[in-house]
């Protein structure tokens, strides 16, 4: 769309002027090898993103389940294997990154996952906690202001950007 590829623009220029590390457009793979610290996206789109990779984690463990399970020699490998497949589903638990900022409203927001468990809401809470602590909202609104100081968005834009930072 148009606002997408203004916004764009807008990022890429911010970068060059050094405001911020822009990246640029991401493909799927590269939002899991660690390209980017942050990836922006559409609720839809994001929200697609999330489900479909908590859904795929998912997945995968429960073949790596059954695989272990198909037999005595498969047991064996799997008890063999018990600490690096706990370390494996620690490092993939989604509920461990529940929790995501809202950011353009005026209040600190976070959302939780619907099917969040009492672990997932307690991270949510610690997430929100941390950018209150850490004055998110002050952060970027200042980010935002000095942007528009130095000039990096055009003219055009300033009046009605500014308005929505004020």
């Amino acid at each position: 769309s148009e606002t997408i590829k203004r916004a764009g623009e807008l990022l890429r220029a911010a970068g060059a002027a050094g405001q911020l590390n822009f990246y640029g457009n991401v493909e799927g793979n590269d939002i899991f090898k660690g390209t980017t610290d942050i990836v922006v996206c559409d609720g839809f789109v994001g929200n697609v993103m999330l489900k479909a990779s908590e859904g795929l984690a998912g997945m995968m463990g429960g073949f790596i389940k059954a695989e272990f399970k198909r037999d005595w020699l498969s047991r064996l490998a799997g008890l063999l294997a018990l600490p690096v497949l706990q370390r494996f589903k620690h490092r993939v638990d989604h509920r461990r990154f529940n929790g995501a900022a809202l950011l353009g409203l005026r209040g600190l927001v976070f959302k939780s996952h619907g099917s969040a468990d009492a672990f997932a809401f307690e991270q949510a809470l610690a997430r929100a906690y941390d950018a209150a602590r850490n004055r998110l909202l002050d952060r970027v609104h200042d980010r935002i202001v000095a942007t528009l100081q130095t000039g990096a968005i055009d003219a055009g834009d300033n009046a009605a950007t500014a308005a929505q930072a004020e």
